[in-house]
């Protein structure tokens, strides 16, 4: 890799994170265009049991997409005749991702084919005896396979036949025809997955490649760790893809402020943030260019606030959160209570002002969406205008200079429009904390303005 890395200030590093795919604020269209277009620059949307708010794949997906409908996904999927567009695999953990996505999870797929699953073991008896009903029968769920289990049901004591299925998913033999009361229904991959993206399996250098481009869209500034998140397949050639994306000129070396060596940025979004040459040496002190109106100039940018997942991909990658954003953040869900720092479920808040290069992480939120008394409960709320969010404190930067008002409105505006996706009619603040006591004031009051609001149509997300 020859030239010199491009420095950048920590404040420009993070705006050109906020403008890639994954980033905020995000502009799809709404309906399945915008879904399928997130998925497709998100790189993939993650799948999660939990429940207590909404499920990971619909949160992540509402924090972008004008009202996606709850049909969206199904429909992506083909189910009802259409084009399938969309397919759940898996990426660091189970997702939806694009289709063309298919071909490069093949050798991943080959490696369980060859290797087993390293969670679990399939019996060949029952896995071929699965895999013969799924072909006689057509597209079947686990309940299909009715099998009585006897003894302790731990976390992987599933019976036999979902075992099977599980394995025959994973070595892409079954793939997920859809999802129904959120339990999978598993169809031989030859009748779900288009013949335009069912191979051929992509080559080590192949796969590389698609690691970087599919980082570059997502991620818009990474690393080579942060382009392969808990990936094992396609990393023998990665250096050298790398080198080779370098020097056609798609990524440009960058020493983000404190952040150490070995970043690099899309250059499309390094150019258009950053004037003159990116290949000379300019400052750190650099505004990042934001939206323009239809006369060139440009457009302020209303302060918000967004309501994360702890999944969501923007962040699922901890390492690079706490690098990045000084975000030390960890899910609390499958620690002991008693040993919970903040709560059980923790929701990340971003906040980003007119300045997206001031964008931080300014509140965490622990809730529960009661759907009995359509109230969502903030068990938890904390704000703050400085430093760290975070249970243990730390960091030092500076409030925003706009002052504990926008930081209120904007997290009351998200917190009513969360809780409209609960389908919730009104929200219940149990613990607030602030380290301002001007922010704390400003917040009640307009939580205090915001009283009942109605609820989503049936089979609608709220915008």
């Amino acid at each position: 890799m020859s030239g010199r890395p491009v420095p950048l200030g920590i404040r420009e590093a993070r705006a050109l994170a906020l403008r890639a795919g994954a980033g905020f604020p995000p502009a799809y269209p709404a309906g399945p265009e915008g879904v399928e277009a997130a998925v497709r620059n998100l790189g993939f949307v993650q799948i999660d049991t939990i429940s207590v708010v909404r499920r990971a794949h619909e949160h992540i997906l509402w924090s972008r997409v004008p009202d996606p409908g709850y049909s969206a996904v199904p429909a992506l999927e083909g189910v009802g005749g259409g084009e399938r567009r969309v397919v759940e695999y898996w990426a660091h953990a189970a997702a939806y991702l694009p289709v063309e996505e298919w071909r490069f999870c093949l050798p991943r797929m080959e490696r369980i084919r060859a290797e087993g699953h390293e969670w679990f073991h399939a019996e060949p008896e029952v896995v071929s005896r699965v895999r013969d009903r799924v072909a006689a029968e057509g597209p079947l769920s686990a309940k299909d396979f009715q099998e009585p289990l006897s003894g302790p049901r731990g976390w992987w004591d599933w019976k036999p036949a979902k075992v099977a299925l599980e394995y025959l998913f994973h070595s892409g033999q079954l793939a997920c025809a859809t999802r129904r009361g959120f339990q999978k229904v598993y169809d031989l991959a030859e009748r779900q997955i288009p013949s335009a993206h069912a191979g051929p399996a992509p080559s080590e250098r192949e796969l590389a490649e698609r690691h970087l481009e599919r980082a570059a869209r997502s991620l818009g500034i990474f690393t080579k760790a942060q382009a392969v998140y808990q990936r094992k397949d396609g990393l023998a050639a990665l250096d050298a893809a790398l080198d080779a994306e370098v020097e056609a000129g798609n990524l440009v070396p960058v020493s983000p402020e404190g952040l150490g060596p070995g970043w690099f940025a899309r250059r499309d979004l390094l150019e258009s943030s950053l004037p003159g040459d990116v290949e000379g040496s300019g400052g750190g002190s650099r505004g990042v260019a934001g939206a323009t109106d239809s006369a060139g100039r440009e457009a302020p940018v209303r302060p918000r606030a967004f309501v994360l997942s702890p999944f969501d991909p923007f962040l699922i990658d901890r390492r690079r959160a706490a690098r990045l954003w000084d975000f030390s953040y960890t899910i609390e869900c499958y620690v002991p209570a008693a040993k919970r720092a903040f709560g059980y479920f923790a929701l990340p808040i971003l906040y980003v002002p007119e300045d997206p290069g001031r964008a931080r992480f300014a509140g965490l939120l622990d809730a529960k969406a009661d759907r009995k008394r359509r109230v969502l409960v903030l068990q938890r709320l904390r704000l703050t205008r400085r430093g760290s969010v975070l249970p243990g404190g730390g960091g030092a930067e500076a409030p925003d200079p706009a002052g504990p008002a926008d930081l209120a409105r904007a997290a009351a505006a998200e917190l009513s429009r969360f809780a409209a996706f609960q389908g919730a009619e009104s929200l219940e603040l149990g613990l607030l904390e602030t380290d301002d006591a001007r922010l704390e004031k400003a917040f009640r009051r307009e939580l205090s303005r915001i009283g009942r609001f109605p609820r989503p149509a049936p089979g609608r997300f709220p915008a």
